[in-house]
């Protein structure tokens, strides 16, 4: 299921290298203030799992792509396709994982301090609670 991919995610780990295609705490900040917000967390983690799913990367997903053949994950593609054109683009995704998405979940669960954002530290602990620490 994408939200488990989503949700233990180790790219989002502030000691993850930075790369090309995506990944590490940085990448997520993106104005560069040292934490993340709800928007940046979830448009990361969307981004990550748009571009793993997006086979000819063309920025736009197909059921095929989406799905893979299991009928499971056709409900979830059919409720990012907003425009019920039989495609997701990344905007539609965004959209959807801002209002919807793991990010929520992960914002309510990490942020300990309470301030809607996201420290180093709190990703560090979050991940460590969830799969041990990173190596």
């Amino acid at each position: 299921m994408m939200l488990s991919a989503c949700a233990t995610n180790k790219n989002l780990q502030p000691d993850q290298p930075a790369r090309a295609s995506g990944g590490g705490f940085d990448l997520a900040d993106t104005n560069h203030d040292g934490k993340l917000s709800r928007d940046e967390t979830s448009d990361f983690l969307v981004n990550e799992i748009f571009n793993s799913r997006d086979a000819n990367h063309d920025g736009r997903l197909t059921a095929k792509e989406w799905a893979d053949d299991d009928s499971g994950r056709l409900a979830d593609f059919k409720k990012r396709d907003a425009n019920h054109d039989g495609v997701v683009t990344k905007q539609e995704a965004i959209t959807y994982g801002r209002a919807h998405g793991i990010a929520n979940k992960v914002l309510k669960e990490a942020d300990k301090n309470h301030d809607g954002m996201l420290s180093r530290e709190e990703v560090k602990a979050y991940y460590a609670s969830r799969e041990g620490r990173p190596d």
